[in-house]
């Protein structure tokens, strides 16, 4: 008899949804140590059947009349009412369906091996092992509320035990998990754990974006014939020195440019340059560059290139600066076509003073110098 779960479980109070099986009451025990009346109850009487430790038990009901064959003893303690019933149930009542409420839920547990704070492009390492129940968990169900923006997915799959995910966009990240047990039952809540992404760099940057022609963004990669399965669309962070080949702005300068064809270029201060610390080729982003040391009174430049849309189309870009984990400026979504370049704007260190560039900020087929 599966009843003597339950009542343990309603003591512990653990309560849950209903679920669309039959249950019984029969008073088939033979524990002559049961109390068969609570406090508020009328005795059952001599020619009743005990009710055993596996038996159902209900508080406030009212015992149908002596030798009935389905007298339930009652306890205050362990009070179940049976939603589709009168408030005071009896034990000649005709259970439903939606009468059947569900106990013994298991209970899910999150763990994070980094913790709830970590800085961009962290890879989690998440746990649902710890998930407990009164049978073994055999169902894992991980969802995630990401920063805007950001488009990680779990590995290998939502499904498993120990996945893995990089968060690599700077804001709070919610993770959520339902689990199952060998015997059917989900979880009652979701747990959830949070994580904080801070960037903690003196400049961060984050360039991200949307192909509408893209139908999934979270894909990586090439195709069998060497095509990428997104857009890509390139992060550049200017030196002042920087000089294009024709004497205007810097772009694709080979000594301060910092882009994916340098992303760490020399010589730019004694505590060395920026970092391109992800360079996204596939669609969606971000490109993330990091600047530990800038120097005071230079001012540097930020861009964005479209480098090949490969068949998707129009790209819509967002870019974010921060200085020391704070927020200092956000642009778009600025829609760029391939070989679009956006002059997004200058940062001077150690004023902090953004500057966005004044339209027109967009230069189409903008020229690569080694092409």
């Amino acid at each position: 008899m599966r009843w003597l779960m339950l009542v343990s479980l309603v003591l512990a109070g653990c309560l849950s949804e209903r679920q669309g099986t039959f249950g019984t009451r029969d008073g088939a025990g033979t524990d002559a140590a049961d109390t068969a009346v609570g406090p508020t109850d009328t005795a059952v009487g001599p020619t009743d059947t005990a009710v055993g430790p596996t038996d159902t038990v209900f508080a406030n009901d009212t015992p149908v009349a002596d030798s009935a064959a389905h007298d339930t003893a009652v306890t205050d303690a362990l009070d179940v009412t049976l939603p589709s019933d009168a408030a005071v149930d009896t034990a000649s009542d005709t259970w439903s369906s939606e009468d059947v409420v569900t106990l013994g839920c298991p209970h899910a547990i999150i763990t994070v091996a980094e913790g709830h704070d970590v800085i961009p492009q962290t890879v989690l390492h998440l746990s649902g092992t710890s998930s407990t129940g009164l049978a073994p968990i055999v169902g894992y169900q991980w969802t995630v509320e990401q920063p805007s923006g950001a488009v990680s997915t779990f590995l290998p799959s939502s499904g498993h035990p120990t996945p893995m995910f990089e968060a690599n966009v700077v804001g709070t990240y919610h993770f959520h998990l339902r689990v199952v047990d060998a015997e059917g039952r989900p979880s009652c809540q979701v747990a959830t754990f949070p994580v904080y992404v801070v960037a903690l760099d003196a400049i961060h940057i984050e360039l991200l974006w949307t192909t509408p022609g893209d139908a999934d963004e979270t894909d990586t990669g090439f195709t069998a014939f060497g095509e990428s399965v997104g857009s890509d669309v390139d992060l550049h962070f200017l030196h002042p020195d920087a000089v294009a080949d024709d004497g205007g702005t810097g772009w694709f300068d080979a000594l301060w440019d910092c882009y994916w064809s340098d992303g760490r270029p020399g010589g730019w201060a004694s505590g060395g340059g920026p970092s391109l610390d992800r360079d996204d080729t596939d669609g969606g982003g971000p490109e993330n560059l990091n600047f530990s040391n800038p120097q005071s009174g230079l001012t540097y430049r930020i861009g964005v290139h479209y480098w090949d849309d490969w068949g998707f189309g129009v790209a819509l870009v967002r870019i974010r600066v921060y200085i020391y984990g704070a927020l200092v400026y956000e642009a778009g979504p600025k829609q760029l076509v391939p070989s679009d370049l956006w002059d997004v704007g200058t940062l001077t260190w150690a004023t902090n003073a953004f500057v966005p560039t004044g339209p027109p900020a967009v230069t189409a087929n903008y020229p690569v110098p080694f092409f």
